[in-house]
């Protein structure tokens, strides 16, 4: 795609990682209590504008640093080494800036780009409803009035929404009546992307976040009633192809999260099982765990599991780099893409339980670190595309290009 470019060099990337590895630290610190308190971090908002990393995927003729995707996706794993839920939650900006590159006019980057690097300004995605989540039709309503559009609606699933100073959401401009289109395709090209600042007249977040895990990433619902959105702040007059089209941001960004937060459980277990023992047991005065043959293959199979999350991750990045090495027809294309998402998350899943049982039911005790990440990894199958959704897709396509040939 248009959007993969390489601007940064080498000492660049390496001084993007140490950035991350810094703000991982700030996100270890803080990560159990936000947990424990299901809070939102806003203490790390201003340490987040602070870093040069907010404008990581901002594109250097803009004032950002120019991140290519191999060198954001490996900047998100290392935050989430640090702590998954804030990882998750500051991504989301990361990620969207990603979207705009590929789905923003050059005039709407400059607009709104600058204000990114220079004053740390941060965006959400507001685009998943109850109803069906991202992949469904936006009900939230944009009517035609003088000047812009009235929008009603509710989005769930907010990530970020408590620190962000832009929400873009996509909605569907209905006719001055307030009506759609009866049939979905011609519904769907209503749909259209905006930006509306988060302290805009009629705008409210709705606190509705107590999940299992993944407590501290501020996914609240943000309610739009009766907002006008001037007609200058549609971003995006064709949402969904724009969006499908550049989804790499968002595939690799989730995988790279729960590829952070595996290979944080891999190493914590990797540490406590080095050491461990067990001291006298029938048959023996001292049994190291270390010893044991079956958490010497657990570990392995940990490794195994990690590695090939990484290397899914790594090589897709640089095949889009390269721009060559994927499908041009879209669902093929987005099928591939879907796939480090998946084994990353899958994977972690996997990974977390192994170290569990090999560490013991200390990790069962709430506050381990392990029975944290433990909640934190079962959000991953649910990102959009869901796991389900992700194979059903690469299924088909697998199998309509086989009925081609």
């Amino acid at each position: 795609m248009a959007n993969h470019v390489i601007e940064m060099t080498e000492p660049e990337q390496q001084r993007a990682f140490e950035l991350a590895r810094a703000l991982a630290a700030e996100f270890a610190a803080v990560g159990a209590q936000h947990d424990r308190e299901n809070s939102f971090p806003y203490a790390l908002v201003d340490k987040f504008r602070a870093s040069s990393l907010v404008a990581l995927t901002v594109p250097k003729r803009f004032g950002g640093l120019g991140a290519d995707i191999a060198t954001f996706a490996r900047c998100v794993e290392i935050l989430a080494t640090g702590d998954p839920a804030c990882a998750l939650a500051f991504n989301m900006h990361l990620a969207v800036i990603g979207f705009f590159r590929g789905m923003w006019s050059e005039a709407h980057q400059a607009r709104y780009f600058t204000g990114v690097a220079q004053s740390g300004h941060l965006f959400d995605g507001a685009y998943s409803e109850t109803r069906a989540g991202v992949i469904g039709l936006a009900d939230t309503l944009a009517i035609p009035v003088a000047g812009g559009f009235r929008v009603n609606g509710k989005k769930t699933w907010a990530t970020l929404s408590l620190a962000a100073d832009f929400h873009t959401l996509n909605a569907s401009i209905t006719d001055e009546n307030g009506g759609l289109p009866s049939a979905n395709d011609a519904r769907a090209a209503r749909e259209v992307m905006l930006v509306c600042p988060a302290t805009a007249p009629g705008v409210r977040i709705e606190h509705t976040w107590d999940a299992m895990g993944m407590r501290a990433t501020g996914t609240e619902t943000v309610v739009f009633d009766e907002v006008f959105i001037p007609e200058s702040d549609v971003v995006s007059t064709a949402f969904r192809p724009g969006l499908f089209a550049n989804l790499e941001w968002q595939t690799l960004s989730f995988a790279s999260v729960y590829l952070g937060l595996a290979r944080r459980a891999y190493t914590e277990t990797l540490a406590i099982a080095a050491k461990k023992s067990l001291g006298a047991v029938l048959g023996a005065n001292d049994v190291r765990l270390r010893e044991q043959q079956r958490v010497q293959m657990g570990i392995g199979e940990m490794r195994l599991l990690l590695e090939a999350a990484a290397n899914s991750i790594e090589v897709t990045a640089a095949r889009l780099n390269r721009g060559q090495g994927l499908p041009t027809e879209l669902e093929s294309r987005l099928a591939l893409l879907e796939m480090p998402k998946v084994l990353a998350t899958e994977n972690a899943l996997r990974i977390v339980d192994i170290g569990m049982r090999l560490v013991g039911g200390g990790s069962y005790r709430r506050g381990h670190i392990l029975e944290r990440l433990c909640r934190d990894a079962r959000s991953g199958p649910f990102h959009p595309l869901t796991t389900d959704q992700a194979l059903e897709l690469l299924g088909r396509t697998e199998l309509q290009n086989a009925a081609r040939t």
